[in-house]
C-alpha cells in the first residue's frame, strides 16, 4: 500500500506518519531516530526530559537542557530522517527549550498545552544571537479553528510569520477535549522557513 507524503515546507516524510511525543524519557532519540528512519517524523518529547541525569534534582534546568541537546544530536548521528521536537508551552523552561532545540538544529518544534504565541520570537532572537539562518519550522498544536486564528493573527502582527503548519488534535488524542474526533496535521503555506523574512509586512 502506498500512502501520499506529509509535506511542510521543504520537508517531506515519505510515510505520513508523526510520532507523539511522550515526554518523562519515552520518545527520546532512539525511538525518534527509528520512526525518521522509516520515513516518518520522529518526535523527542522534552518533559522532564533530563530525569535521569545526575544533577537533575539539583540544577533540573541545566540539566534538561544539556539532555535535550544530547537527544537531538544523537537522533541526528542515527538518521539522515526528520527529527522533531515536542515542548510544551506549559514548561516554565520553553523559551531555553526551544532555543536549545533550534541551536541543536531540529527540523520541527511542535508545541501546545497552551497557546505559543511567543514561538516566532524566540526563533528570531535564536537567529539574531547566533547569527545564522536556521531551519526549523514551527507547528503549533491547537484543538479548534479559533486557536489557529488566534495564533496566525498574532504570528504576522508581531513577526510577520505564519506557523509552517498546525497539529489539530481531538478527544481522542491523548484525552484532549476538542470537536474534532482525532489527530490531524494540516501543512499552510508558505511554510519554507528561509523565506520567512519575505513574509514580514
Amino acid at each position: 500500500m502506498s500512502f501520499p507524503t506529509l509535506n511542510i515546507g521543504d520537508l517531506i516524510a515519505k510515510t505520513p506518519i508523526v510520532q507523539g511525543g511522550m515526554g518523562v524519557g519515552i520518545s527520546l532519540s532512539r525511538l525518534a531516530s527509528a520512526v525518521a528512519n522509516e520515513g516518518g517524523i520522529g518526535v523527542i518529547a522534552g518533559a522532564m526530559i533530563g530525569m535521569k541525569e545526575p544533577d537533575v534534582a539539583s540544577n533540573p534546568i541545566e540539566a534538561n537542557l544539556r539532555a535535550l541537546r544530547r537527544e537531538i544530536e544523537k537522533a541526528r548521528e542515527a538518521t539522515q530522517g526528520i527529527i522533531g521536537v515536542n515542548i510544551m508551552v506549559a514548561l516554565t523552561t520553553f523559551a531555553e527549550m526551544v532555543r536549545t532545540s533550534i541551536e541543536a538544529k531540529a527540523d520541527v518544534i511542535f508545541s501546545g498545552a497552551g497557546l505559543p504565541m511567543d514561538l516566532p520570537k524566540i526563533f528570531n532572537e535564536t537567529c539574531e544571537r547566533k547569527k545564522e539562518e536556521f531551519k526549523t519550522k514551527l507547528v503549533p498544536i491547537i484543538s479548534s479553528g479559533r486557536a489557529a486564528t488566534l495564533i496566525a493573527r498574532k504570528w504576522m502582527s508581531s513577526t510577520g510569520y505564519m506557523p509552517d503548519a498546525f497539529v489539530v488534535e481531538g478527544p481522542k488524542a491523548a484525552g484532549i477535549s476538542a470537536s474534532a474526533p482525532n489527530t490531524s496535521l494540516i501543512p499552510t503555506t508558505p511554510s519554507n522557513c528561509l523565506s520567512r523574512r519575505s513574509w514580514k509586512r
